[in-house]
């Protein structure tokens, strides 16, 4: 057959209509959406960003967004660290071998420590209160790092002297937290009570 009989037998209403079938079917194919390749969650573990250890909730039941948080049963120092000490313990405690202390001021850190400035003969001491999770408060010793083991403090404690201060790290029921203060002896003391503390809100 030559090439003209296809088109002489087809005729011209034939070919438009082949070439508006193709036009159509090349449309559909270039309209239809590409497959979205599924995410393979298999074996992935979210990431979580904590932003403090001490956790807060809603004082309503459903939750309201503008209502002031509350921290659940059971936080450690119900969710404030700077509730650990209070003025009366700092004038029954000698700060950094000087005399008894007076408390100025008190201060969030951060959402998980608190800083307290004190007073002693006219002499300034900052002593801090913080919270800490169970991998730092048992993180191996660091160099040079010499800790004393205490028994009479929390559910177990050591003390660690630093270049000019001294911190006592205390595991509780509710948590850990480590008190550093200028001395040792006032730093025992302090974190004794605020160890004793957090057990009475219980």
């Amino acid at each position: 057959m030559k090439p003209t009989s296809l088109f002489a037998t087809v005729g011209v209403r034939g070919v438009i209509a082949g070439v508006l079938a193709l036009a159509i079917a090349i449309a559909l194919v270039m309209s239809r959406p590409e497959p979205v390749p599924t995410t393979d969650t298999v074996g992935v573990v979210p990431e979580e960003t904590t932003t403090t250890l001490l956790e807060f909730l809603p004082d309503t039941d459903p939750p309201d967004p503008t209502a002031e948080p509350t921290a659940p049963p059971g936080s450690l120092f119900g969710g404030d660290p700077c509730t650990a000490l209070v003025a009366d313990d700092f004038a029954r405690t000698v700060i950094g071998g000087v005399a008894a202390g007076v408390l100025v001021d008190f201060f969030p850190l951060d959402d998980d420590a608190c800083g307290f400035l004190v007073s002693a003969n006219a002499q300034e001491f900052n002593i801090t209160v913080q919270a800490v999770d169970l991998s730092t408060f048992g993180r191996p010793p660091a160099d040079n790092e010499n800790r004393l083991a205490l028994s009479d403090i929390g559910l177990s404690a050591y003390g660690v002297a630093g270049d000019n201060d001294y911190a006592v790290w205390v595991k509780v029921k509710n948590g850990y937290f480590v008190v550093t203060t200028p001395d040792q002896t006032s730093a025992l003391r302090l974190a004794l009570i605020a160890a004793n503390r957090d057990d009475a809100t219980q």
